[in-house]
């Protein structure tokens, strides 16, 4: 009788904890968002800021630089996308008419070729291009937010990088003397994974913002720099975000372009790219840093972007990757990391040949 008691109270406080944890998320995303985008930008920073350190000796001086650097480097890629940014915000609503004019051919296409009920796909398709470019009216009016959001992320890099060693020590002493060496080893894997991820990661946006950029150049898509960016940033969401890049220029072209070849080349060329990207690009650039099955990932991305949006979208990778580190370094939770990992497929039998002890039970 004991027994159970002490169970249902351990289950009640598990879903006061998940609940609590939920509100706190969700309320607290306005801080807690920029402040985790912090703690990964520090930690991608912090081999630039040695090397200033090292060079001027100084440690204020050598953050500043580090931020100014970031600094110089946004500005760059703002000014260059910022001539057709400006001209899609002019032209945002012909934009928007002319995405809707080839979402009608393809309706026409469907209902000529599949028999289906056209009232029905008049009624909700052309709704689809008002959702489709709604990120980027959303993302223009809400540009104050992401200005503030923008200075408090590096106000809060600027201090964690003055502070890191601070941080540091009282991370350590949460452990008795006995595990601070495991923790140290905790620690140091997850920051070279993020610093893997994070410095992979922008090395496979500039590639895929370049060849997208040329492909519809070349194709002669009207604003392609823009696309092609677009759809390299997009690039962050696995599995999807090709697609999702892919489909805004293809429907442009589908209304505007002068030859029937151009759409078809857009969704040739998107195709082709993404094969690059999963098959040579990403698996040399990024390699096994972050390895999380897919199936894991995607329910990552979908409860990130139920939380707090695109921001939870980009960080629920790195997210459940240090969460599976974590899970690593435990015997109890050993066998939850590999059910995150993506050797699952691989090792059908690795549960019963390493982990049916005792020690590896989860009680």
């Amino acid at each position: 009788m004991e027994q159970k008691t002490f169970s249902f109270h351990r289950l009640a406080s598990l879903f006061i904890i998940i609940v609590l944890g939920y509100i706190v998320l969700d309320k607290g995303k306005f801080i807690l968002g920029p402040l985790t985008f912090s703690v990964l930008f520090t930690v991608m920073l912090q081999p630039v800021c040695d090397f200033f350190e090292r060079l001027i000796k100084y440690k204020i001086p050598a953050i500043l630089l580090t931020l100014l650097s970031i600094t110089i480097g946004l500005g760059i890629i703002i000014t260059v996308f910022s001539v057709q940014f400006t001209s899609i915000v002019n032209n945002l609503p012909d934009i928007t008419g002319k995405i809707s004019q080839g979402l009608e051919q393809i309706l026409n296409w469907l209902n000529a070729n599949l028999n289906l009920n056209k009232s029905d796909l008049q009624e909700n398709i052309p709704k689809l291009a008002d959702s489709s470019i709604s990120f980027i009216q959303k993302g223009i009016s809400s540009s104050t937010t992401f200005v503030f959001n923008l200075f408090m992320t590096l106000l809060f890099v600027f201090f964690m990088l003055w502070y890191k060693e601070n941080f540091n020590h009282f991370i350590l002493i949460q452990s008795p003397q006995s595990n601070r060496k495991e923790l140290k080893n905790i620690l140091h894997k997850i920051q070279k994974t993020i610093q893997k991820y994070l410095y992979g990661l922008l090395m496979v946006i500039g590639i895929l913002a370049v060849l997208n950029s040329v492909g519809l150049l070349i194709i002669g898509i009207d604003y392609a720099i823009f696309w092609g960016v677009m759809a390299a940033f997009l690039a962050v969401i696995p599995y999807i975000g090709t697609f999702l890049g892919g489909l805004l220029p293809f429907l442009y072209a589908l209304a505007t372009a002068d030859n029937w070849w151009q759409p078809v080349a857009v969704i040739g060329m998107y195709a082709v790219i993404q094969q690059i990207e999963g098959n040579i690009i990403t698996p040399n650039v990024i390699g096994t840093s972050v390895s999380i099955n897919p199936l894991v990932a995607l329910l990552s991305i979908l409860l990130g972007g139920f939380l707090w949006g695109i921001s939870g979208i980009i960080l629920a990778i790195p997210a459940i990757a240090i969460v599976k580190i974590m899970l690593e370094h435990n015997d109890r939770t050993k066998p939850l990391a590999f059910l995150l990992s993506n050797k699952l497929h691989k090792s059908n039998e690795e549960f019963w040949k390493k982990m049916d002890e005792d020690k590896y039970r989860m009680k």
